[in-house]
């Protein structure tokens, strides 16, 4: 059981879902409190140009301590998380996610050395979309745990011990995507195995082809591990990550294609 944990957000131009999913974490780490448990968030800010950070100052007060790391992927601000605390649990709650506030705890009591939720992406076209999943999802009670065991968790609210990084390892930075799938095998690999509570979901909350993280990652990031997340996807991938995939090549594809074809003046 974990009595001391840090709480990972990572970040960069999120203001639009910050106000609304750490409205959610906020109420999650109140709950974690009055269980007992010692938690700190942790929230590393890729080099945000709009006011996240100051939405997460203002939601989650002296309970943040947030860090400046610009021009970070994702795995790499993950790995700040780890070196940064010296917790014996480590949760990571991504920006986008809302999540009923007792699904901390959930993960806590499961008492496994990675384990996640279920996660459902919802795309939106409004806020009010947003603030009613918001409302319904902290209305939300908890279930009955049903767990299973399962080679990799995707981000949403994952816990991973400590001891699983000390054995096993820092996140692939060179991937900017499909790390969590690259760590959950890894680990498998140690004798760590991944756990997934299906009777719990959290939700993550996307705007099509604006926030999705293939489209707004640039091309000198993508590229990067290209070798390996082509691997890893090629026998992990879902739907989504294919057709994000497609939709990446597409848009850098144009926009190359625009130079090349643009008239050129002496």
């Amino acid at each position: 059981m974990c009595h001391d944990i840090a709480i990972g957000v990572l970040g960069k131009n999120s203001a639009w879902i910050l106000k609304y999913s750490m409205q959610s974490l906020r109420s999650a780490l109140q709950t974690l409190r009055s269980m007992g448990v010692n938690a700190e968030i942790i929230y590393v800010d890729g080099g945000s140009t709009d006011n996240s950070k100051e939405i997460i100052k203002d939601a989650l007060d002296s309970a943040v301590r947030i860090i400046d790391a610009p021009g970070t992927n994702i795995p790499e601000a993950r790995n700040i998380v780890v070196k940064e605390t010296s917790s014996e649990c480590i949760m990571y709650w991504d920006s986008d996610i809302i999540a009923p506030p007792y699904i901390p705890i959930t993960l806590i009591k499961a008492n496994r050395p990675i384990v996640s939720t279920i996660r459902i992406d919802i795309y939106v076209n409004s806020s009010e979309e947003i603030q009613k999943i918001l409302n319904d999802v902290m209305n939300t009670k908890p279930k009955e745990l049903i767990m299973k065991e399962v080679p990799f968790t995707v981000f949403g609210v994952n816990l991973i011990r400590r001891e699983v990084f000390e054995k096993v390892g820092l996140f692939d930075d060179r991937l900017t995507q499909a790390e969590d799938r690259d760590f959950g095998l890894r680990a498998m690999c140690h004798g760590y195995k991944s756990y997934l509570i299906e009777s719990e979901v959290v939700y993550d909350i996307n705007r099509r082809l604006k926030s999705e993280v293939p489209i707004t990652t640039s091309l000198r990031q993508y590229v990067r591990g290209i070798h390996k997340k082509a691997a890893i996807y090629a026998y992990t991938g879902s739907k989504r990550q294919k057709y994000l995939g497609g939709a990446f090549i597409t848009l850098h594809a144009l926009t190359i294609t625009s130079l090349l074809l643009a008239p050129r003046y002496p």
